[in-house]
């Protein structure tokens, strides 16, 4: 998802390609920049100088070096030097970040957490991501990588080897975890729409997927949607209680498909827990920029960097 914004953080236009990372860095580098090229053209018919190219990836970002260093979901762009071909593409500065750090960093500027001096993002997707903002600024950690959230360890029967297998928060809510589950459910009839619609292709049990066979009555996934997102809960509660932030804001393709259920069941999780000071204090909320809260994210710091 690429965005042009003007100075105001306002979008302008919007433009969105398949990462396909079985293409490899190469094209994905042209693709990128094809529709980098496509924004610079409407930028110069508006008569607006671009100043700056913000640019947020899953993983771990060196925002200094401006290389994706490691990057899980996609093996492809490890090593990829993005900050220095869109340096030497269109000659501005180039702000480099986690995307969920640039998530919350957008709903923050612009969304559900604006005027909050702390918040806490928390993001499903293919994983479960986090950030925080802190006193008015993005918490990056020592390493780039504060706020996962996802290496929580939310089950820790079974000792240190609990955290490699699946005692950790994105081995119980990520897409992969509880699409799994949710195939195991269908191949043995006991979610007979998803059956019907998935067969034994794990590939198609996508989140619209899931929320269709609640709503069709597979009761099964259902239960097991409550469960996690209420383990999600408990387990963020320990974060929450320490961060004692204004607001905690879920978003991500999750929560766009099912919000009411995943936002009622993390929240009955996390208040059960919750020191009552710090549950007073707190609000959940839904993200309010959709698909689009990372560009935007990454756009707003790119503009904090050229106005410093």
């Amino acid at each position: 998802m690429c965005v042009l914004v003007d100075k105001r953080c306002r979008m302008v236009k919007a433009i969105k390609f398949k990462t396909a990372p079985d293409e490899g860095a190469d094209k994905f580098g042209r693709n990128l920049v094809a529709a980098l090229d496509q924004l610079k053209k409407v930028a110069d018919q508006r008569n607006l100088e671009l100043t700056g190219i913000g640019a947020g990836c899953a993983g771990m970002i060196n925002h200094k070096k401006g290389i994706i260093e490691k990057s899980p979901n996609l093996l492809c762009l490890e090593g990829f030097t993005i900050g220095k071909m869109l340096r030497k593409r269109f000659r501005v500065q180039v702000t480099l970040g986690n995307d969920v750090q640039f998530g919350i960093f957008g709903e923050w500027k612009l969304g559900a957490a604006s005027g909050c001096p702390t918040a806490l993002g928390v993001f499903f997707g293919t994983g479960v991501g986090g950030a925080a903002i802190i006193n008015h600024k993005l918490y990056r950690g020592a390493s780039g990588i504060g706020g996962q959230v996802g290496a929580i360890l939310a089950q820790p029967v079974g000792g240190p080897e609990a955290a490699q297998s699946h005692g950790i928060l994105d081995r119980i809510a990520s897409k992969a975890a509880i699409g799994s589950e949710a195939l195991v459910m269908a191949v043995k009839d006991w979610a007979p729409y998803l059956h019907k619609k998935v067969d034994t292709d794990l590939s198609k049990v996508t989140w619209g997927v899931l929320r269709r066979a609640i709503a069709h009555g597979d009761k099964r996934i259902d239960e097991m949607m409550r469960a996690r997102m209420r383990v999600v809960g408990i387990a963020l509660s320990s974060i929450v209680n320490f961060l004692n932030p204004d607001i905690a804001v879920l978003g991500g393709g999750l929560v766009d498909e099912m919000p009411g259920l995943v936002l009622r069941e993390v929240e009955a999780g996390m208040r059960e827990y919750l020191v009552p000071e710090v549950s007073e204090a707190l609000k959940i909320r839904r993200a309010a920029l959709g698909g689009k809260a990372v560009a935007l994210g990454a756009a707003a710091a790119a503009l904090e960097k050229t106005i410093e």
